[in-house]
């Protein structure tokens, strides 16, 4: 996967020498297509042992006295998660795209994440304008970017605190913010949260704010972030309006 710097000096290197531009395509579905098998293989050997830890524990109970077989699950547990994560992280330019009602595609990202406030006196809360306009995009692959900013907005803050979901519409773009009152990021963390593997979860695997990117990347927008230890975060997605006239 490359980082940041040297996606930029790849974007130069095709500016600077259009020959090589389709050499330098070639090279990276080379990569996708590598870092894809090699996902769907892994994938494959963890869900077996996945099934056989399962049968283990069923067959015999006493297993889980042992001292590292938390361990070893959550370990497992963990390396499907990457896997998941390398796979959408690869996967993450190719977009299915088609008419997408916006405003209706936040609700569900909020509903989706309301259960995750039950038991807690968190707060989260979605208002927008009504005359958002739709988009031409991948409602799949935006849903994945919302669900995951938001859930990560929840994991940030305290018990009672709150994370708002706005948006808001320009002649230009239309912007997502997702707030919250959490912990916040410190500033050496904040310049490289969006590399890979980067991460400020303990557990965490890295890729999921990679992912994000990418696919916001890929339909054109941007995605920015605010953030001060012990003052809270907020992530905005930028999604460019649409031409209709050609689709």
């Amino acid at each position: 996967m490359l980082s940041d710097e040297l996606l930029l000096k790849v974007s130069e290197l095709k500016t600077t020498y259009p020959d090589l531009e389709e050499v330098l395509e070639m090279l990276e579905a080379e990569q996708n297509l590598f870092l894809s098998n090699i996902s769907h293989e892994l994938r494959n050997v963890l869900t077996l042992m996945s099934s056989s830890l399962q049968y283990i524990e069923s067959s015999h109970p006493e297993i889980q006295d042992y001292k590292y077989w938390r361990e070893t699950k959550h370990d497992c547990r963990y390396m499907q998660s990457l896997i998941h994560n390398m796979s959408d992280f690869t996967n993450g330019t190719q977009l299915n795209c088609c008419r997408v009602d916006l405003n209706k595609l936040l609700r569900e990202s909020y509903l989706a994440c309301l259960p995750l406030t039950e038991g807690t006196e968190k707060s989260l809360t979605f208002t927008s304008p009504s005359a958002i306009p739709p988009l031409y995009a991948d409602p799949t692959k935006l849903l994945e970017v919302f669900v995951n900013l938001i859930k990560n907005a929840l994991e940030a803050v305290r018990n009672d605190g709150y994370v708002r979901i706005t948006c808001e519409s320009d002649f230009r773009a239309i912007k997502i913010n997702i707030e919250d009152n959490g912990c916040g990021i410190e500033a050496d963390r904040l310049v490289k949260i969006f590399q890979p593997f980067v991460t400020t979860k303990q557990n965490g695997t890295g890729l999921g704010l990679s992912v994000v990117k990418r696919i916001v990347e890929a339909h054109g927008g941007h995605i920015t972030v605010c953030s001060a230890p012990n003052q809270g975060s907020v992530f905005t997605v930028s999604l460019p309006k649409n031409d209709f006239s050609h689709v």
